[in-house]
């Protein structure tokens, strides 16, 4: 049996949208002249429905995976029901952030006996390393936008900007862009005194591989991601061995 016409039931979420294993409130308003409290029997089809100290509110915490759900509530009051439900969209981890967390790291443990051209076969990296690109890049807030005329910006071997251990020859940079799906490039410097075209012959070395082996092989022109989603794009050991640093290529 349906509640009366005097009865007013309203069904809402804080989003309609939520991330994957998130949680939103879920709110069952009703107004009636009916004597007694409401009794609520919620429903999903999918994810968890969590029960506050308050009737008709409750916590839905989104399941593993991304789709739509539709959720029901069961109105009860002086012997009558009604229900109400809403369709929540599930998203993918990371889909409302407004940003995108990059994290670069370079093991310079690998940029030893690093092989440049006939004349200079073995040149080793010299501290400090430093970052450049067509980015724009705030080292005090770690924001960060697509778009730059190649400026050059430290990074951290001590701990902060996204280095985890300090002094271990990893050096990284954390930058938070704006999420766009405009291609940053870039590229490093070291303080390595042989210099090839715009950096050091080594990091020259390395951007000459790293063109192969980032998101972009088919793009020769320099090393590049997009700032789409949180990504750590790291050089590690295996990546020196793949992109040939140490012979002739």
């Amino acid at each position: 049996m349906s509640l009366s016409a005097e009865t007013f039931v309203d069904l809402t979420a804080e989003s309609m949208e939520v991330e994957v294993g998130k949680v939103v409130p879920l709110s069952c308003r009703v107004d009636s002249g009916k004597t007694g409290f409401p009794q609520f029997v919620w429903k999903t089809t999918g994810g968890e429905i969590r029960k506050s100290a308050v009737e008709g509110e409750v916590d839905f915490i989104a399941p593993r995976s991304s789709g739509t759900v539709s959720i029901t509530v069961d109105v009860t009051i002086g012997g009558n029901i009604e229900s109400r439900m809403i369709d929540l969209t599930i998203l993918p981890e990371g889909a409302l952030k407004k940003t995108a967390d990059i994290l670069i790291t370079v093991d310079t443990k690998t940029l030893q006996n690093v092989w440049v051209n006939s004349t200079h076969k073995s040149e080793n990296f010299k501290a400090p390393l430093s970052i450049k690109g067509t980015f724009r890049y705030d080292p005090d807030s770690e924001l960060a936008f697509a778009g730059g005329s190649w400026p050059t910006y430290p990074m951290y071997d001590d701990g902060t900007h996204g280095d985890v251990t300090a002094g271990d020859g990893i050096w990284s940079i954390l930058m938070k862009f704006e999420k766009t799906d405009s291609k940053v490039y870039f590229a490093f410097d070291d303080g390595n005194s042989y210099r090839v075209e715009y950096e050091s012959g080594l990091a020259w070395t390395v951007k000459m591989a790293w063109i192969e082996l980032d998101e972009y092989p088919d793009d020769h022109s320099n090393p590049a991601f997009t700032p789409d989603k949180d990504k750590t794009i790291s050089w590690t050991a295996s990546m020196a061995e793949e992109g040939g640093i140490y012979s002739e290529r």
